[in-house]
């Protein structure tokens, strides 16, 4: 759009931005890909009002952006907020050429079928208040299809190693034997409990009688001492055995002989 100045120059190409528009509420919350996007629709509006269109192509090459995820997005903003009107959709021509997207500037005006000359709607003076929430792509990289064969190549779960709590052993009850089980005069060694005057487990094998200690105690680790009359009265019958049977023989000798 050119006009002639106050000396009648001719200016050159410019895009006008109304005031009204960019003071709006709705026009501070939009993005500033979105308002780029806008200013660029904005100097496509030459009289055609109603048929203003900018592929994504296009606009890649024109905002200096290589992403047309964020292009659609941009679009989809400015048509929530009330900036723009979708009057055509994309579509595939008769001669294979796509069409692209055609749009309506609200804060321009537009003719109407009849050539007649319609006010400018301004949608975006009425916006609601809900802000815009922009379309996540899927990544091409974890695509549906990549996906299903990522299951069918690993199809089992990944579970994570978890540890057991150790639980403490339960030592089960012993129980005391019955006094008398085993043997003659035999006693259990869980009936007798610790402490002074216990009997040890030694007196029990041998049969002989213990010594007390001094002051009533008896030390355990001490071997029991067996009576020295007990000892003395086995010597005492091992070589008095063998005495007698030597008279006996030296008497019988003798009768033999005086007979």
């Amino acid at each position: 759009m050119s006009r002639k100045n106050k000396h009648g120059d001719k200016l050159p190409a410019f895009v006008p931005l109304f005031r009204e528009t960019l003071k709006s509420t709705a026009y501070r919350a939009l993005s500033f890909g979105a308002r780029a996007l806008f200013t660029a629709l904005r100097g496509r509006c030459v009289n055609n009002n109603g048929h203003v269109y900018l592929s994504q192509r296009d606009a890649e090459e024109e905002l200096g952006h290589k992403n047309r995820n964020d292009i659609a997005n941009w679009y989809r903003e400015l048509e929530h907020y009330g900036f723009l009107v979708k009057t055509m959709a994309a579509s595939l021509g008769v001669d294979g050429k796509g069409k692209a997207t055609h749009w309506r500037i609200t804060d321009m005006p537009t003719r109407n079928g009849r050539g007649e000359l319609e006010l400018p709607t301004k949608d975006f003076l009425r916006w609601d208040g809900v802000l815009f929430e922009p379309h996540v792509a899927p990544s091409r990289r974890w695509n549906g299809r990549k996906q299903a064969a990522l299951k069918k190549q690993n199809p089992g779960l990944h579970v994570g190693t978890t540890v057991d709590s150790t639980s403490v052993p339960v030592v089960d009850s012993t129980s005391v034997p019955p006094n008398g089980g085993s043997g003659c005069n035999g006693e259990s060694i869980s009936a007798h409990l610790g402490g002074t005057n216990v009997q040890p487990i030694t007196s029990l094998a041998t049969g002989l009688p213990l010594t007390k200690a001094v002051g009533g105690a008896h030390n355990e680790h001490e071997p029991a001492q067996r009576p020295k009359g007990a000892q003395g009265g086995r010597k005492a019958g091992r070589h008095g055995g063998s005495y007698d049977v030597h008279q006996r023989r030296k008497a019988s000798d003798s009768r033999r002989t005086g007979d």
